[in-house]
């Protein structure tokens, strides 16, 4: 830089000082004759009002003029100083060649030194020293200059050019690699605080500090130039020449950090260096962090670039240029190819700028709406990325899938909602129903249900903004599937769902499964035996008002439920409509099952008309008759046939009832009915007095038929023949013939045993007669799974009597001495009986268990009042009975304690509605034992009159 210090004075003035110097300094010799004034010409006042013309040239040589008259020495010295500033300007204003412009510096140099040693007092030395410096730096002679320079710092430290000095003096050190010196120079030149040349002082002691390898205080003068030419740049319009610099500064910055350790350098650097206004701008701050980022990755430290953009988004989350900074590493990620860490970028470009995050909380509408683009796409990538996923696993994985990708879709929703952004238009090609959609199937996935049966909910019901993943059809069936699941779960969404099912029948009927749904409100009506609600409704599904779409299945379904409806409800009549109706017009489509139950419930419904108590009795034939002509092979062609045997019988037309029990038995020889049938012809017999003939033929059926089967039925009808004749002989020996030789069918050979148990019992033959009992309890056991309801019953009964006859074994044996023995017969038939009685109790016939049940304690008690009772030993004084009493009471409390907690037992029965003789004996054993608890009289308090 070429700074020139001159002084500029009016031509005018200059010329009249010229004048007196003329006048002044010359010396006349004495021949020569003055002028006198007179002799002068005229003054011309013209040259007061225009001031002559004169250029440089013209003063120089004037100036050169004035010399050679020797003026005084104060004059002459003002000339000399005077030309050296002329010749100094006309130098910096000529353009001369090299050798002509070196050779006019050597001679202004000469001037300058002359005049350093003739006047070396003069104030004007503090410029000429200054100029004589700058002449051996433009002639490239550093040290000379630096002479100079140091003479100059040494005289006139205060000098307005001392600041300028320092720089010159710095620059050159410098420039010969002395950089400490340089270094020093530098700082002082900052020290005079020169507003003009701080900043490239700044910015060159900077340098100097790097040239030294001393980067951090190197970086400090770098920050600080940048500050200070930051502030410029917002106060001056003067952009292009501290852009310039800045530029610079920033590389050179750039350049040191990328020595230490880059970013963190960069950052422990801002941290320590204030900025001087107070907070520095962010903008500013960006800029650092990129410069040293693109300088990083120009050196191929890619690594060191990438991680000073992280360390910038690391201390400023929550701004737009961190959001800016992200991108440009999700950017370079993609440009590399490493899919690993772009995802990984764009997952925490989520985190940090989308909904939720402090970004997303202070962002303004701005900000928002140049984030929400890329962050709409990185989050509908990722979620549908993992929402794809999920649907390839299964089981615990699959759910867990589901509930990570819900987050994703929730926060779609929340930029897709955000009130700053709906006038932007930054949700683009986003449809917010789709991602709804999307979230209630990824609720599902994740079995979050009530989340997602809601939001299937509202976009099949209430959503107005249409999909183009789903229609509101498809979300509301959705909503309905997820509903019954629910409802299945829990039952007190049932409610809930019901209603789900209407609104959907109501609103969605044109769905294929609409009319379904229907049929499934129906079924569930006719599940809870709501047959009214199935019967006033299946027209619902029945007369669908879409006929296209209505599925004859369905219908058929519906009607078949209707008149299952009927029938529970015992509409016979209409039942018998509906099921013709639907087997003659739908008898194409109906399974082979289907069609079998519907036919034998046909039969049913007609049967059933002929049950009715108030119908007439022809009616009732009729109905008997239609079923057994136009159904010959239903399920109740035996019990209406049976039906017409029992009204024979019942009007005693015991010739047509003995006709129809012969056809009856011939069809169905082995049912249920066959036993009773068997009776009922023999009573028919009886009726009609047939009995020997009857008898005499079946005893020859029995004796000559090679069938073993006809022989053990014609047997066992003989025995009864013989004992409905009185002929109980034979009907003994025919019945234990029967027992001994058919232990199987199971069911009759008790039926047999049981007949000899009563006849002997009317023998009066106890031995035979508990013997048979016995058989009857054993077989059953034995044969338990072939028993029925009658068997069992039996063989309760049997083992009842058993009981009741080892109870009366028990009360007579009389406790006496010696006590040992008669006990121990005494508790031999009490166990005996008592196993009886339990084994009875076993079939669990409550009008026989309760009796047992009793027994059972009837016997603890009579045995522990036996005990009490018994014999006492003799000769035991006063105290040896008491003490023996203590002992009998102390034997017999266990046995009443038994009797009480038996009889209680029994008593607790009436919870389950039962109510005999042998509980309310069981109530009066207790009141005896436990007069406390349950000898206690009912207080009736009357009826309350008042109203309240």
């Amino acid at each position: 830089m070429r700074l020139t210090v001159t002084e500029h004075y009016p031509l005018t003035t200059l010329a009249l000082c010229c004048a007196v110097l003329l006048s002044g300094c010359s010396v006349a010799p004495d021949n020569i004759k003055r002028p006198r004034l007179a002799d002068l010409p005229a003054f011309d006042r013209s040259m007061l009002l225009t001031p002559p013309e004169v250029n440089e040239q013209q003063l120089d040589l004037l100036y050169q003029q004035i010399l050679t008259l020797q003026p005084a020495p104060q004059t002459r010295q003002k000339i000399l100083y005077r030309l050296s500033q002329m010749h100094t300007r006309q130098l910096e204003q000529q353009e001369l060649p090299p050798a002509q412009e070196r050779e006019a510096l050597q001679q202004l140099i000469a001037r300058y030194q002359q005049l350093l040693a003739d006047y070396p007092a003069d104030p004007n030395n503090e410029l000429i020293r200054y100029q004589l410096a700058r002449s051996y730096d433009l002639l490239g002679q550093q040290q000379a200059c630096l002479e100079q320079l140091d003479a100059f710092l040494q005289r006139y430290p205060q000098s307005d050019l001392a600041a300028e000095v320092w720089f010159r003096k710095a620059d050159i050190h410098y420039a010969l690699s002395q950089y400490q010196q340089a270094l020093q120079a530098y700082l002082a030149v900052l020290g005079n605080n020169d507003v003009s040349l701080e900043l490239h002082a700044r910015y060159m002691a900077g340098w100097s500090y790097f040239k030294l390898q001393e980067f951090e205080q190197a970086d400090e003068q770098f920050l600080r130039v940048l500050d200070h030419s930051y502030t410029e740049l917002l106060l001056t319009e003067q952009q292009q020449p501290q852009q310039s610099l800045r530029d610079e500064v920033l590389q050179t910055l750039s350049i040191s950090l990328s020595y230490q350790e880059q970013g963190h350098s960069l950052q422990a650097l801002l941290a320590r260096v204030p900025y001087p206004p107070g907070q520095r701008p962010l903008l500013m701050v960006a800029q650092l962090y990129q410069r040293l980022a693109d300088f990083l990755a120009e050196k191929k430290l890619l690594a060191a670039s990438l991680e000073t953009y992280q360390l910038f988004i690391s201390q400023y989350p929550d701004t737009l240029l961190a959001a800016q900074f992200q991108l440009k590493l999700i950017r370079h990620y993609l440009d590399d190819a490493d899919a690993t860490q772009a995802l990984a970028a764009q997952q925490r470009y989520i985190e940090l700028f989308g909904p939720g995050s402090l970004f997303w909380q202070r962002a303004t509408v701005t900000e928002l709406a140049e984030t929400t683009p890329p962050l709409l796409q990185y989050l509908d990538y990722f979620a549908r990325n993992r929402y794809a996923s999920a649907l390839t696993f299964s089981g615990q994985a699959r759910q867990q899938a589901f509930a990570d990708v819900v987050p994703l879709w929730q926060k779609m929703l929340a930029v897709l909602n955000e009130p700053l952004l709906q006038k932007q238009q930054a949700a683009g090609d986003y449809s917010a129903a789709d991602i709804r959609y999307l979230l209630a199937e990824s609720y599902a996935g994740a079995a979050l249900q009530d989340d997602a049966l809601a939001l299937y909910t509202q976009l099949g019901f209430t959503a107005t903004e249409p999909g183009t993943l789903f229609t509101a059809q498809d979300a509301a069936y959705k909503a309905l599937l997820l509903s019954e699941k629910l409802a299945q779960q829990h039952a007190s969404t049932a409610q809930r769902h019901w209603q789900l099912q209407t609104e959907f029948v109501n609103v969605h009927r044109s769905h294929p499964a609409a009319q379904q749904v229907a049929l499934q409100q129906l079924q569930q009506r006719y599940s809870e035996q709501d047959y009214y609600g199935v019967i006033q409704h299946s027209n619902a599904v029945t007369d669908w008002p879409l006929p296209t779409q209505s599925q004859t299945a369905l219908v058929q379904e519906a009607q078949f439920l209707h008149s299952q409806s009927e029938l529970a409800l015992q509409q016979y009549a209409a039942a018998e409509h509906s099921i013709s109706a639907l087997l003659s017009q739908g008898a194409a489509d109906l399974s082979a099952d289907r069609r079998k139950l519907l036919t034998e419930q046909l039969a049913s419904s007609i049967y059933q008309q002929a049950q009715q108590p108030d119908a007439p009795l022809a009616a009732v034939q009729q109905h008997l008759q239609r079923l057994l002509s136009v159904l010959p092979d239903s399920a109740y062609h035996e019990a209406a046939a049976y039906q017409q045997v029992e009204m024979a019988r019942s009007a005693g037309d015991y010739a047509a009832a003995i006709s129809l029990l012969t056809a009856f038995l011939q069809r169905y020889p082995d049912t249920e009915r066959t036993s009773t049938a068997k009776a009922q012809l023999l009573d028919s017999y009886e009726q009609a007095q047939q009995w020997d003939k009857a008898a005499a033929e079946l005893a020859r059926v029995a004796a000559e038929s090679n069938d073993p089967e006809q022989q053990r039925e014609a047997l066992y009808l003989a025995a009864q023949y013989y004992q409905r004749s009185g002929d109980n002989a034979r009907a003994l020996d025919s019945w234990r013939s029967y027992a001994n030789r058919y232990p199987q069918p199971h069911l009759l050979a008790q039926e047999a045993r049981l007949q000899l148990v009563e006849l002997y019992q009317l023998q009066q033959d106890l031995y035979r007669q508990n013997f048979w009992l016995d058989k009857i309890a054993v077989f059953e056991q034995r044969n338990a799974a072939q028993g029925n309801e009658r068997s069992r019953y039996l063989a309760a009964q049997a083992l009842l009597e058993l009981g009741r006859h080892e109870s009366g074994l028990f009360a007579q044996v009389k406790l006496s001495h010696p006590l040992k023995q008669s006990l121990q017969k005494k508790r031999q038939h009490m166990s005996a009986a008592i196993k009886h009685y339990e084994q009875s109790m076993q079939y669990g016939i409550a009008t026989m268990l309760t009796e047992a049940q009793f027994h059972v304690g009837e016997l603890y008690q009579q045995m522990a009042a036996a005990l009490l009772a018994s014999d006492r030993p003799k000769g035991l004084d006063e105290l040896a009975l008491e003490e023996y009493e203590l002992l009998l009471q102390e034997q017999a409390y266990p046995f009443e304690e038994q009797a009480i907690a038996i009889y209680q037992q029994n008593s607790r029965l009436t919870q389950q509605q039962v109510w005999d003789q042998w509980v309310q004996q069981s109530f009066q054993r207790l009141a005896t034992l436990l007069p406390a608890r349950f000898d206690k009289t009912e207080a009736y308090s009357g009826v309350a009159e008042d109203a309240y």
